[in-house]
């Protein structure tokens, strides 16, 4: 048996075309409990769920960030599997018994990652590199997107197709299946992530107590990768900036920290600006830029 958590902000129709996913057949055989955590939506989003004795909704207050609306889910699970899940992702017929089947005979894997595919069948990348000074340096500079055939992505891993199976370092926070007792191993999510990198610094710590993540190829899920804050460019910009900060200062060196604060504020600005004005993405300089001033407005909590 397994939970599923899901962290909810808005998602709209995405949220119930998700639990409508879980409850094929074979997959709400393998249910013990949904766990809804919304976030204070205004969207009605929540209300578009028809009542079920497997789905338990938490609606908080506030917005408390996707951190800690996850750890929220985490604790009220009782099954030795959780499965968290964002709302824009479906599952396909026999997801969950591939995990479980998978899981049970694969006892050094703690954390499970699926084939994710957008809403057009094609393989969207959802592994990714744990961050490091040198790898923030080339992604700030854009040297992937300039010679990729000489310089791979420092984070997300887009130059690997995704089609075989591998232990990776980090999977995306979108499908994770985890083992329960991971959670006596390390903890939970970092609540001072509020969103984005969170999940790079569960996995980080897991590798550290030599735990293990797995991509595998065999087992799809869609993604259909309209995350709810993509309709905010100039907040995610913020949000993203702020948690890789504090990624930075949280594993790196002062030396290191200092290097990412550097290429955050005075290089990156520049090369977002050129990158959106070849592409012709004019009108979205002024969200990059509205970003940064929410992002040097609340440097003193970084």
């Amino acid at each position: 048996m397994i939970d599923v958590i899901i962290v909810n902000w808005n998602s709209g129709e995405y949220l119930k075309k998700c639990i409508d996913s879980i409850f094929l057949t074979n997959n709400k055989n393998y249910i013990n409990t949904i766990f809804i955590i919304d976030n204070n939506s205004t969207d009605f989003s929540v209300s578009r769920i028809e009542p079920d004795n497997k789905i338990k909704i938490i609606l908080n207050k506030t917005n408390v960030g996707f951190s800690k609306a996850c750890n929220q889910g985490f604790k009220l699970s009782t099954s030795p599997y959780v499965l968290l899940l964002n709302p824009d992702t479906q599952l396909l017929n026999n997801t969950i018994a591939e995990c479980i089947r998978f899981m049970n005979q694969n006892n050094e894997t703690d954390i499970l990652g699926c084939q994710l595919l957008n809403d057009k069948g094609e393989i969207s990348p959802s592994c990714s590199r744990f961050p490091s000074v040198l790898g923030i340096l080339s992604d700030s500079l854009g040297l992937s997107k300039i010679a990729p055939s000489l310089f791979k992505p420092g984070i997300i891993m887009t130059n690997w197709d995704h089609k075989e199976s591998r232990y990776v370092d980090q999977l995306m926070g979108a499908f994770m299946f985890m083992r329960k007792s991971l959670f006596q191993k390390i903890g939970y999510f970092d609540e001072r992530f509020f969103v984005y990198y969170e999940e790079v610094d569960f996995s980080w710590r897991l590798a550290q107590k030599g735990g293990k993540s797995f991509f595998n190829a065999e087992i799809k899920a869609i993604h259909s990768g309209h995350g709810t804050t993509s309709q905010i460019k100039d907040f995610r910009l913020f949000l993203n900036l702020r948690s890789r900060l504090l990624y930075a200062k949280k594993h790196f060196s002062y030396f290191g920290y200092g290097c990412v604060w550097i290429f955050t504020f005075l290089i990156e600005p520049l090369t977002r600006s050129v990158f959106l004005l070849a592409s012709g993405r004019i009108g979205e300089i002024s969200d990059l830029y509205k970003g940064y001033k929410l992002l040097i407005k609340n440097s003193q909590i970084i």
